[in-house]
């Protein structure tokens, strides 16, 4: 089984920690959750990660944080397998935060825009550095929220609306969590929840995950000497493959029904149809042992990655679920 390639967006401020965020998950990744590893297709970009990863773990002082990114847009591939199978690709966009700023006329929001539309999971990057306290209207410009929600908006428009039964994932990654973790769990959802209401509203077909991380709660005193200890950054990437599996597994279903029933149907006629269509029946009938074996294989992976969100808040069309298989 390997499912179509993906691409993903991350959208976030300049500040916000997408490339930190990315070294860190990438790094954890790589040693695998549950069997689920996630690798460069790449050789020479997998060196690359590893090296600014093992910076910002070994070295000390400013320097150990990644630089604001210069260029237009970075474009990372990966394959999220298991068992070292791979399940499905990943294309991860990077790009300078600046762009959330910028006149739509701009190259890189153009580009931006265009990515967005071509994607199949949106990632919403936000500070807890601006969580520390309840959120005020300076909040919403500090993280931008208003400029993410117009993104989104721009992805409405131009493709497909989300729909109950072909919903859309959103991950809200609060990233710097050590930084606001001091807070009630649930007023910062609530929080973030005001932030983006829109993908709160019933019957919206959103399935949005809000998922704290950190690079480890000694940040908060000094963070340019602190060790590093990454956490939860591999849930939102086990969410988009979680999302892409589930969706799969009900076109899956829904394939699997119609063949169920076109055996019914041969074998409620009478004996001399039957006969003239057994070469159709049995390839019918094993076409669905086939269907059967491959349902059972995504409902497997979906049961290994749905017990790693279990400690994360998930919501579908508003209101908060579980991730089931």
């Amino acid at each position: 089984m390997k499912l179509e390639d993906i691409k993903i967006t991350m959208l976030g401020t300049t500040g916000a920690g997408k490339t930190s965020y990315l070294l860190g998950m990438y790094a954890v990744m790589q040693t695998g959750i549950q069997g689920f590893t996630l690798a460069a297709k790449d050789m020479d970009l997998d060196l690359e990660l590893t090296e600014r990863w093992e910076k910002l773990i070994s070295v000390t002082g400013a320097d150990r944080w990644p630089t604001p990114n210069a260029a237009t847009m970075e474009y990372y591939g990966f394959d999220f397998s298991y068992g070292f199978r791979p399940l499905m690709g990943f294309q991860w966009l990077d790009y300078r935060g600046l762009a959330l700023s910028d006149r739509s006329t701009e190259q890189d929001v153009a580009d931006l825009v265009e990515y967005l539309t071509e994607s199949q999971c949106l990632f919403l990057s936000i500070s807890g550095e601006h969580l520390v306290d309840q959120i005020t209207p300076n909040t919403v410009r500090e993280i931008k929220s208003d400029r993410m929600n117009q993104f989104i908006q721009q992805y409405i428009s131009i493709t497909k609306k989300p729909t109950t039964q072909n919903p859309f994932p959103v991950v809200i990654v609060i990233t710097k969590y050590d930084l606001c973790h001091h807070r009630d769990k649930n007023e910062i959802v609530a929080d973030v929840k005001k932030l983006f209401q829109a993908l709160f509203t019933p019957n919206s077909g959103w399935l949005v995950m809000i998922c704290p991380v950190s690079l480890g709660k000694e940040l908060c005193d000094d963070p340019d000497n602190a060790n590093i200890v990454p956490v939860n950054v591999h849930l939102p990437m086990v969410f988009a493959a979680y999302a892409q599996l589930r969706a799969y597994g009900l076109k899956l279903k829904a394939n699997r029904d119609l063949q169920i029933n076109s055996i019914k149907a041969i074998k409620q006629t009478n004996p001399i149809v039957q006969l003239l269509k057994g070469s159709e029946l049995k390839e019918q009938t094993i076409q669905l042992q086939e269907s059967e074996t491959e349902v059972i294989t995504v409902e497997e992976n979906m049961k290994l990655l749905s017990q790693e969100l279990q400690q994360v808040s998930l919501y579908f069309s508003g209101s908060e679920v579980t991730a089931d298989v």
